[in-house]
């Protein structure tokens, strides 16, 4: 049975195979990686993308538009939010092929939501091509990844998110559109120190081109974010 992302084919997005992809104008893509469906993670809550409620993307994002934070289960506002700065937000991958239900390891693999755990499977649906495709038709200013990955890493499997971030990555080297990796809106590996939000702020504008975003507001200040290590 195979294992389908969870908002493939939501009603906001483009149709069929670029089902992963937002049907508005876009000048910023937000690429992500992958979020099971509800049967094969029943406990996956998310209404959306970034919907977790342990996620900090919609606590922060709005606010380098000078926006409030939005609640990671109000999809409507997160819709209209991502329309009115013309934000796309996608993810890499559409489909685990050779996952199997009856298999308990396999289940535990996706319900982990771990990258390196899914890069265990052997075939995929990637959603890359379509959003190279994306990236040429559109009006894209500058494209983020919410993943580090591993850009010094030598031998990389085709069959990875890593592989797929280059992919994109190259394309906007000869397009001349910017593109950066930002520290996952997870927080983890943060590190010490509060607020983390502020924190995760601060790591996205100061190292991560936020603030290359075209969305920010004119008077953007990090001393809106004070952090205590």
């Amino acid at each position: 049975m195979t294992c389908v992302h969870k908002f493939f084919g939501h009603s906001a997005h483009l149709r069929e195979c670029k089902g992963l992809l937002p049907a508005w104008e876009a000048k910023t893509l937000i690429v992500g990686t992958f979020n099971p469906e509800q049967s094969w993670h029943p406990k996956n809550t998310a209404k959306y993308y970034y919907g977790r409620s342990r996620n900090y993307l919609w606590k922060i994002l709005p606010l380098f538009a000078n926006e409030g934070s939005i609640s990671h289960q109000d999809v409507p506002t997160q819709l209209a939010f991502l329309q009115r700065n013309k934000i796309a937000l996608t993810d890499l991958l559409i489909s685990i092929n050779d996952a199997d239900f009856t298999i308990p390891e396999h289940q535990n693999r996706i319900q982990t939501v771990l990258d390196s755990q899914i890069e265990m499977f052997n075939e995929f649906t990637w959603n890359t091509n379509h959003v190279l495709e994306y990236i040429k038709e559109n009006r894209i200013e500058v494209v983020y990844f919410t993943k580090l990955g591993k850009a010094n890493q030598l031998n990389v499997s085709p069959n990875s998110f890593e592989w797929q971030i280059r992919k994109i990555e190259d394309l906007c080297h000869e397009l001349k559109i910017p593109s950066f990796r930002l520290h996952t809106p997870s927080g983890q590996g943060l590190g010490k120190g509060k607020p983390k939000k502020n924190k995760l702020i601060r790591k996205w504008f100061l190292e991560n081109g936020g603030d290359h975003f075209p969305f920010l507001f004119q008077k953007f200040s990090l001393k809106q974010f004070p952090f205590i290590e």
